[in-house]
C-alpha cells in the first residue's frame, strides 16, 4: 500500500513532465516576412542534437524547421515523420506536415485560387492528405502553435497595396490572417474584430468568409478570451447547418474541419476556462454526431481524472483506443490511468501494447517498469527502468533520476 500510495504522490507530477516534454520545442517566431522561420539554434548545432537525442520527437522537429529554412524538403518530410513516430500526437509536427506541401510546392497556393471547380486528381491526393494531417493538428491541440504556417505562405504584397486595390476590409481580413498565422495572437483578434466593425457598415459587400471567424476565435482562445472564442465557433456552426455550401468559401487557407468538430473545439475551450460540466457535454454531443472522434474520449477521460473519477476515466481511455487504435500512445495514457486506479494486471498489458509498438518512448517504458514493480515482477521491472536510462533524451533528466531510484529499490 505504501508503494502504491507513493505512486498516487508522484504520479501527476511525472505525468505532466511526459505530456509537457514537447512543450520547449524550439517553434517559428512571429516574422515580418513570410517564408522564412528564425531559429534562435544553427542548423549544426540542431543537427549535432538530433544525432545525440535520435529519441527525442522535439530534436527531431527543430532540425525540421532547419532544413525548411535550406529548402530540403526531402530531409524536412523525414524528420517530421520520425518526430510524429516517436509521439503521434505532437500537433505542432501534424501542423507542419500539413503545409509542407504548400511550402514545397508553392505552385500549389495558386493552382487551388484559381480553380473554378474541381481540382486535378494529383492535387486533390496532396490536398486530402493535407487536410487529414491539420485536422490531426487541431484535434490534438485546437491551440495548437500556428506560426508554421508562416513559413509556409509565399511572400505577398502589403496591407497597404491590398486596401488600394480591393478596399480597407480585404486589407484587414489579409493583415488578421497573417497575425495570426505568425503568432500575433493580440494583433489578429484586434485587427479581425476592427474588420467586423467596419462590414456592418458595408453589408452590401456580402457575406463574409468564414474563416475570418475561424481565426478570430482561434486567437481569442490563446490569449483566453473564451467568451469571444465560443462566441465565434458558434457562429460557424450556425453557419454550416443553415448552409453546409457556405463553409468551403475559399481563401488563402483552407478549412478542412466541420460542425462536428467546431463543438469538439467549443467543448475545450469551455474546460480552459474552467466550465467542466459543459465542456462534458459539448464532448458527448460531438461523439454521439461521430464515435471515431478519439481525441473527444481522451479530453472526457482528462476530466474525470481530474474529478477523481478514476472508473469513468478509465472507459473513456478504452474508448480512445478502440476509435484509434492505431495510435498506440492511447495505449500508454490507458496503461497510466489504470495504475492510477490500481489496476496494475491490466495496465502491464496495456503498457506492453505501448512499448511493442513504440520501443523508442521514454515514458512509456517508466510507467510499464511502476506497473511491473507494482505485481512484483522484479526483473521485468529491472528491464524497462534500465530501457528509460539507456533511451531518456537528455530533456528528461529528472525521469532518469527516479528510473535510476526504482532500479536502487530493485536490487
Amino acid at each position: 500500500m505504501r508503494i502504491k500510495a507513493g505512486l498516487t504522490r508522484f504520479t501527476s507530477g511525472l505525468w505532466a513532465l511526459g505530456s509537457g516534454l514537447l512543450t520547449i520545442a524550439i517553434l517559428p517566431r512571429p516574422l515580418p516576412a513570410q517564408g522564412h522561420i528564425d531559429l534562435s539554434v544553427t542548423p549544426a548545432e540542431l543537427e549535432k542534437r538530433v544525432k545525440a537525442d535520435s529519441n527525442d520527437p522535439a530534436a527531431h522537429y527543430n532540425v525540421a524547421l532547419a532544413y525548411w529554412n535550406a529548402r530540403k524538403w526531402v530531409e524536412v518530410d523525414r524528420e517530421l515523420q520520425v518526430a510524429v513516430k516517436l509521439e503521434p500526437r505532437f500537433a505542432e509536427a501534424h501542423l507542419a506536415l500539413a503545409f509542407l506541401p504548400y511550402a514545397r510546392q508553392v505552385h500549389i497556393w495558386r493552382d487551388l485560387a484559381e480553380a473554378t471547380h474541381d481540382v486535378a486528381a494529383d492535387l486533390r491526393k496532396v490536398i486530402t492528405e493535407s487536410d487529414r494531417e491539420y485536422r490531426q493538428a487541431f484535434l490534438i491541440d485546437p491551440m495548437v502553435d500556428m506560426r508554421i504556417i508562416a513559413a509556409a505562405t509565399p511572400s505577398t504584397v502589403s496591407f497597404w497595396d491590398v486596401q488600394d486595390v480591393l478596399g480597407s476590409i480585404a486589407a484587414l481580413y489579409y493583415q488578421g490572417k497573417i497575425d495570426c498565422s505568425e503568432g500575433r495572437y493580440t494583433d489578429c483578434e484586434a485587427t479581425l474584430a476592427r474588420l467586423l466593425a467596419d462590414w456592418k457598415d458595408a453589408r452590401h459587400l456580402g457575406a463574409l468568409p468564414s474563416d475570418i471567424y475561424w481565426y478570430q476565435g482561434l486567437a481569442a482562445a490563446h490569449e483566453k478570451h473564451y467568451d469571444l472564442a465560443l462566441k465565434d465557433f458558434q457562429f460557424l456552426i450556425d453557419r454550416e447547418q443553415a448552409d453546409v455550401k457556405k463553409i468551403q468559401a475559399k481563401g488563402l487557407l483552407r478549412v478542412p474541419l466541420k460542425t462536428n468538430e467546431y463543438r469538439y473545439f467549443m467543448a475545450a475551450f469551455n474546460a480552459a476556462a474552467g466550465n467542466t460540466n459543459e465542456a462534458e457535454r459539448l464532448y458527448r454531443v460531438a461523439l454521439e454526431n461521430d464515435l471515431g472522434l478519439y481525441a473527444a474520449h481522451v479530453r472526457l477521460a482528462e476530466i474525470y481524472e481530474v474529478r477523481k473519477d478514476l472508473a469513468k476515466a478509465v472507459d473513456e481511455r478504452h474508448n480512445a483506443v478502440n476509435a484509434n487504435p492505431d495510435d498506440l500512445s492511447l495505449q500508454m495514457d490507458l496503461g497510466v490511468t489504470l495504475g492510477r486506479a490500481g489496476r496494475f494486471v491490466e495496465a502491464e498489458e496495456a503498457l506492453r501494447t505501448s512499448t511493442d509498438g513504440l520501443p523508442r518512448n521514454t515514458v512509456a517504458w517508466y510507467w510499464l517498469g511502476i506497473a511491473e514493480q507494482q505485481l512484483g515482477k522484479k526483473a521485468a521491472a529491472r528491464t524497462a527502468f534500465e530501457r528509460v536510462v539507456a533511451l531518456a533524451p537528455s530533456r528528461m533528466q529528472a525521469l532518469v533520476a527516479q528510473a535510476k531510484q526504482h532500479l536502487a529499490v530493485l536490487q
